[in-house]
């Protein structure tokens, strides 16, 4: 069988597990199903690459809870078993991201975060001196996040959340200066004193630092945003 019938099957399963009592009185895991059933029907229609094993496991997750759920005797459903129905959900909602282009999107976020946060540590230390030790600090969760993200796992999104403020922040107060110092040629001589360069020169270290941290602050906006957006891509 190719993917899709694996799919379908699944899509049969689940609905059968929406419409247990036991499931229509756990109010709290609505949202859950109707985010599975989305995915899961997207992903039928957008198929794009065949992901057999992860479509036959799947399958098999949901013959596993559906057997026990049906099979139960007491009246509320116990904590293990709830566990098990909320991983199979889960892998339901992160069906789209291995069948269909949706994965894209968290490749590009990768991207963005990647090239944003380059750009953050090249930068970090040339504002303010607290800057570069700042940068110094979020190197080490910085690379961490990038790990994380390039193996699709939630600790790598939550290092990425945890590690995307602070650069933002500090690319938009560069920015600021950048502005300042433009409309301000004192801050340019003092600039190219402080560097031992020329007022040109000084201008145009100034016009750099804008753009990257422009560039940076647009690549870091866009990665939060996607990261956001698919974080149900995440193991």
């Amino acid at each position: 069988m190719d993917s899709t019938t694996y799919l379908r099957e699944v899509l049969e399963n689940l609905d059968k597990l929406r419409e247990n009592k036991r499931i229509k009185d756990l109010k709290k895991l609505e949202k859950d199903f109707v985010q599975a059933k989305e995915a899961l029907e997207y992903s039928i229609r957008n198929i794009v690459r065949q992901n057999i094993e992860y479509a036959r496991s799947l399958r098999g997750k949901s013959f596993e809870v559906l057997s026990e759920i049906e099979s139960l005797k007491q009246a509320f459903i116990p904590k293990s078993l709830l566990d098990n129905l909320k991983l199979f959900l889960k892998y339901c909602r992160m069906s789209v991201y291995e069948f269909t282009d949706k994965i894209k999107e968290v490749r590009k976020a990768y991207r963005s975060y990647l090239w944003g946060m380059i750009i953050f540590l090249l930068l970090g230390g040339t504002y303010r001196m607290e800057f570069a030790v700042s940068a110094i600090v979020l190197a080490f969760p910085i690379i961490l996040a990038m790990g994380g993200l390039r193996r699709r796992r939630t600790m790598g999104l939550m290092l990425a959340y945890a590690t995307m403020p602070l650069p933002m922040v500090i690319f938009v107060m560069m920015l600021t200066y950048a502005v300042y110092a433009f409309n301000n040629p004192e801050e340019i001589s003092f600039i190219a004193s402080a560097y031992g360069v020329s007022m040109e020169t000084a201008y145009l270290l100034v016009a750099l630092v804008s753009l990257g941290s422009f560039i940076g602050l647009i690549l870091l906006s866009y990665a939060l945003k996607k990261l956001v957006e698919n974080r149900y891509a995440f193991f």
